[in-house]
């Protein structure tokens, strides 16, 4: 992917005076890619569930999806809309109210996906991969179905979740500058197109709708995994994969910042753990091999608009650009370079 020069210097503490306008217009004037992303999934999502059937699920889901639209919403208003003063405290309220319900989504759909789906697709997803490759590699694998194999898997698989964390919530908060922009807008867009991918193609991947010669012989982490997905898990959010989608988009990230000290020597650390990710979902049954050819693909989108976007973003707030910076610093050495 692209390399390029860091930016470390964030946007200015200060902004030029501008005329007073309405809160609204202020608002939709501040607006970041970002924001309408995170507002049109939350959008979507509202629009989708209250077409599904009457049920339980439905209920909740609106609940749920009601609730991350209204602290978006809210968020976006106090914060572009200026009614905040510029500080660390309209900065951390971004950083909350924006990024979280992004978040917190993905439990949106463990009711969500019930709810909307009538029908599976995991006939079509595996006919596809007899298609392209005769078998689904969930099959094909079964020949590596020994312990040390499938706790190595399941151990990267599982590690899923403290990559996510170490990624994305020390950059949250300490990092600034292109960087920051670039991962965020990034991350924004692998969830929300994700997401927004398993209400239109709904499944329940090769565990549950194949058969297999044996379960699969695993020992501790295979346990962590099992006890994670059964108790957190979506259920149905197979299409595209995010285990694929979110390791191949922190990699592409940190190759394309190898030049800086957070990746100068990370970033093959972080594209081996990608690379064994992508092989777990397979391997664990979890997805079909089109569901990670659609999660690849994701990552490389989100990559390249990210690339863009975040470069046309970072005048905001400088020479006589009066929108608001898309990430207000936080800490006070985030204003200097």
């Amino acid at each position: 992917m692209h390399d390029h020069p860091q930016n470390l210097a964030d946007e200015p503490a200060s902004r030029p005076r501008r005329r007073p306008i309405g809160v609204l217009a202020t608002t939709v004037q501040n607006l970041a890619f970002q924001d309408v992303v995170a507002m049109a999934f939350h959008t979507f999502m509202l629009l989708r569930v209250s077409i599904a059937p009457e049920g339980a699920d439905r209920t909740l889901a609106l609940k749920i999806g009601f609730a991350l639209w209204m602290a978006t919403a809210s968020t976006l208003l106090l914060v572009r809309g200026e009614i905040l003063r510029e500080g660390w405290r309209r900065s951390l309220l971004y950083r909350l109210g924006v990024f979280f319900p992004v978040v917190l989504s993905y439990f949106e759909m463990g009711v969500a996906l019930p709810a909307i789906a009538n029908t599976l697709m995991d006939g079509r997803l595996l006919a596809i991969d007899e298609a392209l490759l005769g078998a689904t590699p969930a099959k094909t694998l079964e020949a590596l179905n020994v312990r040390p194999v499938v706790e190595w898997v399941s151990f990267f698989y599982y590690s899923y979740f403290y990559l996510m964390a170490a990624m994305l919530l020390p950059a949250l908060f300490f990092d600034r500058g292109q960087r920051l922009r670039e991962l965020m807008c990034g991350a924004v867009i692998v969830a929300t197109c994700g997401h927004v991918g398993y209400t239109l193609v709904t499944g329940a991947g090769p565990y549950a709708f194949m058969e297999f010669s044996a379960p699969l012989d695993g020992g501790l982490f295979w346990g962590l995994v099992v006890k994670t997905v059964e108790s957190a898990g979506a259920g149905l959010d197979i299409f595209p994969s995010l285990h694929t989608a979110y390791p191949t988009y922190y990699a592409l990230h940190a190759f394309g910042n190898r030049h800086t000290k957070a990746f100068r020597f990370t970033w093959p650390i972080i594209a081996f753990f990608a690379a064994n990710m992508v092989f777990a979902t397979m391997f664990l049954r979890w997805h079909y091999f089109i569901d990670v050819v659609a999660g690849l693909a994701l990552a490389i989108a989100a990559r390249t608009v990210a690339y863009a976007v975040s470069r046309r973003e970072a005048s905001r707030g400088e020479d006589g650009d009066e929108r608001q910076p898309v990430w207000e610093p936080l800490f006070r050495y985030q204003r200097r370079g």
